[in-house]
């Protein structure tokens, strides 16, 4: 699933709407390492607003990678401030931040062309789920996906999300 929801009263936001992807889709990478975007995904994604094409990068949990609008990936490399921490992890950093992500089109039938390296690197088999995170999509290996969610599917615990939201800081 796919929210649009209109930032333009908070400061610090670039653009007015900012697209929230959530939800999970099972998906299958072909053997050209094609992945297809669902059609709700695809149908949010606006040119004008978010960008002709998309990022991939590595993601932010092992074994995954991150899928970005240009607006968004944008987004986040304008809040990267590295010049007021000189030296080495910098400059690693920087490397892989801006070196890694590959710019990809979707094709007319809502697939994109998952990197090679990349797709190496995270391990990804076949099938994956595309997983809303936000400002992006994760793929995951499907077990991997399942294991880190740490829901016992049969037993009777049950997240506590209200304790991780109470948590933040008022503002």
């Amino acid at each position: 699933m796919v929210h649009i929801v209109d930032q333009s009263h908070k400061v610090g936001y670039g653009s007015a709407f900012m697209r929230i992807f959530t939800g999970q889709y099972e998906r299958s990478i072909d053997a050209k390492n094609r992945i297809q975007l669902p059609s709700q995904v695809r149908s949010a994604i606006d040119p004008e607003r978010d960008g002709q094409g998309l990022y991939i990068t590595l993601g932010d949990f092992q074994g995954t990678l991150s899928i970005f609008t240009e607006r968004s990936f944008e987004e986040l490399a304008a809040r990267i401030e590295t010049d007021v921490m000189p030296g080495p992890e910098s400059r690693r950093f920087e490397l892989q931040f801006f070196g890694l992500p590959c710019f990809v089109d979707m094709d007319k039938q809502g697939r994109i062309v998952l990197p090679d390296r990349l797709r190496k690197k995270a391990k990804l088999a076949e099938e994956v789920y595309l997983v809303g995170q936000r400002n992006r999509l994760d793929v995951w290996n499907r077990a991997d996906f399942d294991r880190s969610l740490a829901i016992d599917w049969e037993g009777a615990d049950w997240p506590d999300w209200q304790g991780f939201l109470r948590m933040r800081p008022k503002g």
